[in-house]
């Protein structure tokens, strides 16, 4: 049974990368957030509490099989696979969407070239009907990322891509997608990244992205939290249908 508040299971993955503005966007749609912070060491469980409706999955700097660097990583992959299984609403942001694409069976690998910044992405022909990202061409987005889904799960489908990223948003089942930029993050978390920047953004050979990540917000606010809340409706539906 689930509760009258729908639950979000929310697995912060780094220190940097708290939900955010993804997590304010699904409280106002009515979701109780239900915070574990992986990165202190917090107990991720590998199958989804029968209370929750969905799971948030998010970003961090280690890489999606960095089992040494991040022990909780195996349990949280176990976790994401539990929910696909059960067709359980899943989103994954950047790591997130990494570990949920091995999760359901797909390969992640280093990018030939990583983006840092904002960018543009295209949507597929398949994005056209899907519920939640029925994006238009050129809609941009802020991206943070050395790493990449290279090969999706047999069972997803591709709703955008970049030019230097084929998957950046795939769907699974009913409610679950994975994507690999950074909807949460605004110029303050932007800039606690800058100030201990990782191997991605060293080896973009950017300055920085603060001038355009400040130029960008207010437009990249107003065109993700509608899609995010619309993903928090359909995930909700989905759960009371079961």
């Amino acid at each position: 049974m689930h509760s009258v508040t729908p639950v979000i299971l929310v697995i912060q993955n780094d220190e940097t990368d708290p939900p955010h503005l993804v997590g304010r966007w699904l409280e106002e749609v009515g979701y109780q957030l239900r915070l574990i912070r992986a990165d202190l060491g917090e107990m991720v469980p590998r199958t989804v509490p029968d209370d929750v409706t969905a799971l948030l999955a998010l970003g961090g700097h280690m890489g999606a099989l960095d089992d040494h660097v991040a022990p909780w990583l195996a349990d949280e992959r176990a976790l994401l696979s539990d929910a696909v299984s059960r067709d359980i609403p899943i989103l994954g942001i950047c790591l997130g969407a990494q570990l949920l694409a091995i999760a359901a069976g797909g390969v992640v690998s280093r990018a030939a070239s990583g983006e840092i910044g904002v960018f543009s992405m295209e949507p597929t022909r398949e994005a056209a009907s899907d519920p939640i990202f029925d994006i238009p061409a050129g809609t941009y987005a802020m991206q943070w990322h050395e790493d990449e889904v290279s090969v999706l799960p047999q069972n997803a489908i591709r709703l955008a891509s970049s030019e230097r990223c084929a998957n950046q948003i795939f769907a699974i089942g009913s409610a679950s997608y994975g994507v690999q930029f950074h909807p949460e993050a605004d110029l303050s978390i932007v800039q606690a990244w800058e100030a201990e920047p990782d191997h991605a953004y060293l080896e973009s050979g950017k300055a920085s992205v603060l001038p355009e990540i400040s130029a960008a917000q207010s437009d990249l606010s107003a065109l993700w939290r509608p899609i995010i809340q619309r993903w928090g409706d359909l995930a909700s539906n989905v759960s009371r249908s079961k």
